[in-house]
């Protein structure tokens, strides 16, 4: 398993496309991973800041919280994390709490491990340290713990191993329960931390609940946030850390902003605080994603059969999909694509460095296309990915 050094150029890794052409009416982006606006709760939302509002205690939503977040939305997310409210530290979104993480645990030069394919936004935070990368190969089962268990009874010593356990992204893979058990004995004995954010946990439409990777080891570290679920302009995300990391999240946030807008996490707890609203909402989301994939890997089977060959996921915002004909140039193709009112993110996109580079895979997104409009942008990708369309 190759180790890649520090400073490869990550900025081209996101695999978002420019802005629409004009003059391409009705534009489908299949690379988005932005949430669905029907499935956003814009009247709970709305209600929830009119009852701050309009509340005694309006006047303590518009001054200074705690560094760690209020103490209401922190026992709530701890009850939701199975853990206590001490152990939780309330962020502007996942990235955020990945920065503070990275920051408070990596110093330059340090070994990370992380999936290959990967979140390249992830990778440009971890770019800052000026660390080197340890791919480990992600496939339908995602992380192969095993491949990752050789490199460690190698001699490779990464002090951190990032990883999105649940619907993973790009590959929308869900990490089996043992194999998270594997993990953390692994952690345990070789002495790395694990960064497991989940952004699309809720985000299951079909299959068996998996259980988290437990936070009853110091070794692990839990990520996540409101975004895909309340709306990611809300930009409330939380850690689930234990006790040795959290003070030294804390002093690094306390010498940046200080602390989460006291607004916001009012409102939001007002919300999650309502009996049965958060699990009316992102059942509702369920069912609305489900749909949707279901739409998606129907529209490819109908318009690219023997082209183009996509596992349906069992959860999360993203099919991983295989372009069978190898002659296909897919940056190409994404250029047509784009001109033709679709995209979708090509597979090299999200590859660490030295990664294998994820050869004729490209990802495709469901939040920002409707149900109905799927069968279009399948025909869209379709006449984009045909190779004489290059002549």
């Amino acid at each position: 398993m190759p180790l890649s050094r520090r400073g490869a150029d990550t900025t081209a890794l996101g695999g978002f496309g420019p802005p629409p052409p004009a003059g391409v009416p009705g534009f489908l982006p299949l690379t988005s991973g932005t949430p669905a606006d029907a499935a956003l709760p814009i009247k709970e939302l709305a209600e929830a800041a009119a009852g701050v509002l309009g509340g005694p205690s309006a006047a303590g939503a518009f001054q200074y919280s705690g560094v760690e977040g209020t103490p209401e939305l922190r026992e709530w997310i701890g009850h939701h994390e199975g853990v206590g409210a001490d152990r939780v530290f309330v962020t502007n979104g996942a990235l955020h709490s990945l920065s503070l993480v990275f920051d408070a645990l990596l110093d330059p030069g340090d070994l990370v491990a992380l999936e290959d394919p990967v979140y390249p936004l992830a990778l440009r935070v971890l770019g800052r340290s000026h660390v080197e990368y340890l791919p480990v190969a992600t496939g339908p089962d995602g992380l192969d713990v095993d491949a990752l268990a050789r490199a460690l009874e190698g001699g490779a010593r990464p002090k951190v191993l990032y990883t999105v356990p649940d619907f993973h992204n790009p590959t929308g893979a869900t990490l089996p329960a043992p194999a998270r058990l594997r993990l953390v004995e692994l952690a345990e004995t070789y002495g790395f931390t694990i960064v497991a954010d989940s952004p699309y946990r809720e985000l299951r439409y079909s299959g068996h609940h998996v259980p988290q990777v437990s936070a009853d080891s110091d070794r692990v570290v839990r990520v996540n946030s409101f975004s895909k679920t309340l709306g990611p302009g809300l930009r409330l995300g939380w850690i689930v850390g234990p006790p040795w990391l959290l003070p030294a999240v804390a002093r690094l946030r306390a010498n940046q902003d200080q602390h989460t807008s006291t607004f916001t996490q009012a409102i939001a707890t007002a919300l999650l605080t309502t009996p049965g609203l958060f699990e009316r909402v992102t059942a509702d989301a369920r069912a609305l994603y489900g749909r949707r994939a279901l739409a998606l890997h129907t529209a490819l089977g109908t318009v690219l059969a023997g082209r183009v060959e996509a596992t349906l996921p069992q959860g999360g915002l993203f099919l991983w999909a295989t372009v069978l004909d190898e002659d296909v140039d897919l940056q190409a193709a994404r250029t047509r694509a784009h001109a033709l009112g679709t995209d979708f993110g090509v597979g090299s996109h999200f590859s660490p460095p030295g990664g294998a580079g994820s050869p004729g895979r490209i990802r495709l997104g469901i939040g920002a296309v409707g149900e109905a409009d799927f069968a279009t942008a399948a025909g869209r990708l379709a006449a984009a990915l045909k190779p004489e369309a290059a002549r």
